[in-house]
């Protein structure tokens, strides 16, 4: 048996030893599939991973049920333009508007009685969150209308609520409006259920059809749901959320948001996705968005579900990581995440503990990550085209280590194996050093034919482009 062979075994035998005992840890804490994850992976990435999946499980293990459902959605799904098109749409005809104004006046007799989770700020919810996609929303008892399939109203209501009053989650807010009849039959949810927010959890509101109008008020401190017909985010009728809007790019919440949505033929080059945002130009909004209607919910003198004062000694901070990635907001300092914020976003701090910064109620972000100055504001639509196609070079992994190629542009997405690279990037693996490398290794040149966020579509699939340079 040669030396080169036996090394080989030995480490092969002491990963595989590694990895059984890290996925026994694991299983014991509940989940086992840690193996299967990670069996072609190397020794550093091993602990690494596992370091990195019991920190979630200690982050996640000291909250309740009801704690962990309100968290964001952060997974981008797969679904494809078919699944789009089999979604419910609304439709626009007057006795459609008049059911819906049936079933308001006919709720405002009653109180709703909700009762809101704490205080989390503006948080990102799909509606093909497997936490909830496949629960039934239907006012007909039909089980294949779900949240996944035409929840986008409800999805779009909860957002908003959880933004300015306190957090309620998709799937509670389906059941208010298909008990409280703004759940039409087939024709997904009654434009009047927006009213109805706004009365029933006291929201300052405005409704209108001018998009000019209610472009204005998202600049003016307003969330804005906004129906849109066939066009940029859907095939038929669908609720989106706006949250911003500045130097004439509007930052969204889609909440049927699904990896790959923006690159059809039709769709491609008018809209940004980065991480759970879409960022769309005003003039690509007005002229591809296909706008129906707004609904518009002020923020600026939030009634929040909490008790504890705000200080009124506050200041103004910007969010400057330099890394395209923004902050974790928190509920307490080094506490659960329950958010995130861009790059250049502009925050008031309200009090500081330690090296952390209470932004809000039950939102903190380390004080390491913010600035004091606003020249950094610009930096959250420059990051969204931070990198461009074109030819590429893996340059910042270290020597025994490889760029992992993935299925999809995140690391949820399964990482490829050396069988599944190009035959080009295997010749260039052989070439420095490793034919066999699971992945890209210092020097490989590939070309980039997609960008999504920081990860970019290479011919043996994705790689995240911080570890490359253009060429």
């Amino acid at each position: 048996m040669s030396a080169n062979f036996s090394a080989k075994f030995s480490e092969n035998k002491k990963r595989n030893i590694i990895l059984i005992l890290i996925s026994i840890m694991i299983g014991v804490l509940g989940g086992f599939g840690f193996y299967q994850a990670n069996k072609e992976s190397s020794t550093e990435e091993i602990v690494q991973n596992a370091v990195n999946e019991v920190k979630d499980y200690i982050t996640t293990y000291n909250m309740t049920q009801e704690e962990i459902k309100e968290l964001p959605s952060t997974e981008i799904q797969e679904q494809t333009i078919e699944d789009e098109q089999n979604q419910e749409q609304e439709v626009e005809n007057e006795g459609f508007e008049l059911q819906g104004e049936i079933a308001y006046e006919g709720d405002r007799a009653v109180s709703w009685n909700v009762e809101l989770g704490d205080y989390i700020g503006l948080t990102y919810y799909s509606q093909i969150d497997s936490r909830w996609s496949n629960k039934m929303y239907s006012s007909v008892g039909d089980s294949s209308q779900t949240i996944g399939t035409s929840g986008c109203g409800p999805t779009c209501a909860s957002m908003v609520v959880t933004a300015t009053k306190g957090a309620i989650t998709p799937d509670t807010m389906a059941d208010l409006f298909v008990k409280y009849g703004y759940r039409s039959s087939n024709n997904g949810t009654y434009w009047s259920a927006f009213r109805a927010i706004a009365d029933e959890f006291n929201i300052g509101y405005q409704e209108t059809s001018d998009v000019e109008r209610a472009l204005q008020l998202l600049q003016s401190k307003n969330y804005v749901v906004a129906s849109v017909g066939n066009g940029l985010f859907t095939t038929g009728g669908h609720f989106i959320l706006l949250t911003r809007v500045q130097d004439n790019v509007i930052e969204i919440y889609d909440p049927y948001l699904y990896a790959g949505k923006f690159e059809t033929s039709t769709r491609r080059g008018k809209a940004t996705v980065n991480g759970n945002k879409v960022y769309v130009t005003v003039d690509n909004f007005k002229q591809y968005a296909n706008f129906k209607g707004a609904f518009c919910y002020e923020y600026d003198n939030m009634q929040v579900n909490d008790t504890k004062p705000i200080i009124t000694a506050t200041f103004t901070r910007y969010v400057k990581t330099n890394t395209g990635i923004g902050v974790n907001v928190r509920n307490a300092p080094n506490g659960a995440i329950v958010g995130a914020l861009a790059d250049g976003t502009k925050v008031t701090v309200y009090e500081t503990n330690s090296n952390w910064s209470r932004i809000g109620n039950g939102r903190w972000v380390c004080s390491d990550y913010l600035a004091n100055n606003q020249s950094t504001v610009q930096q959250v639509f420059n990051t969204v085209q931070k990198y461009s196609t074109g030819k590429y070079k893996v340059i910042r992994v270290s020597k025994n280590s490889v760029l992992c190629v993935r299925t999809g542009a995140s690391t949820r997405y399964a990482r490829k194996t050396y069988r599944q690279l190009s035959a080009n990037a295997r010749s260039q693996n052989r070439a420095n050093g490793n034919y066999y490398a699971n992945g890209y290794k210092n020097g490989v040149i590939f070309t980039v034919t997609k960008i999504n966020g920081n990860w970019g579509l290479s011919p043996s699939g994705w790689v995240c482009l911080d570890y490359c340079s253009k060429i």
